[in-house]
């Protein structure tokens, strides 16, 4: 650096549309961690209210009245389903937000993929230190099901657009 050359920095232009998408990425975030914190019980009164809300009156439709062990693997069903869609949504805005700083398909997955599946990890390891909650690698796959599906979901999405904008700018 001594021979009087200056070293330029690459400076990333950030697009104005990358901030909502940020937004709306740390509002699920700080969803997901409030859900996490909350005790067994109070994450199991919420499941089964849902639960008995929905299919409670589904299955009495169909006459339905003993549903106990029924309702406890719907109760889990709901539960695991919950881990899938707020983990969708994260990596749904994730990958948005990402693809504002690069164009590139790749780096959008990689980077989106990286990024959420690590804070998959440490949402389940926050778990550890919350009272009747526990760290369960099988949530972690689940939640990383549902990042790629947000992910794919953008990027198709994406892509779908794109072509929309090329066929009806070429007619």
């Amino acid at each position: 650096m001594g021979d009087g050359r200056v070293r330029r920095v690459r400076r990333v232009r950030i697009k104005r549309a990358f901030y909502p998408w940020a937004a709306a990425s740390v509002f699920c975030m700080v969803v997901i961690f409030l859900f996490s914190a909350q005790n067994a019980d109070d994450s199991s009164r919420i499941s089964r209210a849902i639960t008995g809300k929905f299919f409670g009156a589904v299955l009495g439709w169909f006459g339905v009245t003993e549903i106990t062990p029924f309702f406890e693997a719907l109760e889990v069903f709901v539960r695991k389903s919950a881990h899938l869609l707020v983990f969708t949504i994260l990596g749904f805005c994730v990958s948005g937000a990402v693809r504002q700083l690069t164009g590139r398909t790749r780096n959008v997955f990689l980077v989106s993929l990286c990024f959420c599946s690590f804070y998959a990890a440490t949402d389940e390891f926050h778990q550890l230190f919350v009272p009747g909650r526990a760290c369960m690698w099988q949530d972690w796959l689940i939640d990383t099901a549902g990042v790629l599906l947000g992910i794919c979901v953008m990027l198709l999405g994406q892509r779908l657009i794109s072509r929309l904008r090329r066929r009806r700018d070429g007619d």
